[in-house]
């Protein structure tokens, strides 16, 4: 994931941080831990499609947690970006 993708998911993650306080709820936590760990070993090296299959979970995880929440806007972001890892 490069370019535009991996901004987008990285300010969404800021956004489902500041909407779904992972103090709140612990599943929030884990799933922005390991999209934070992704993101920043993306930038140190390049990721393989491999990478992006075991990131893909996650963010869906977090999805299902947004719908949850209400959080809609922060739900669709993270749809088309589980869309994209799937590919």
């Amino acid at each position: 994931m490069r370019g535009f993708s991996h901004f987008v998911l990285e300010s969404t993650v800021e956004l489902a941080a500041e909407a779904m306080p992972p103090q709140e709820d612990p599943r929030v936590g884990e799933c922005l831990e390991v999209i934070r760990r992704y993101l920043e070993s993306s930038t140190e090296s390049l990721l393989n499609s491999e990478d992006e299959k075991q990131i893909q979970p996650v963010v869906a995880a977090l999805l299902k947690i947004a719908v949850e929440y209400r959080q809609f806007l922060i739900a669709g972001r993270l749809q088309e970006i589980a869309r994209h890892l799937a590919h």
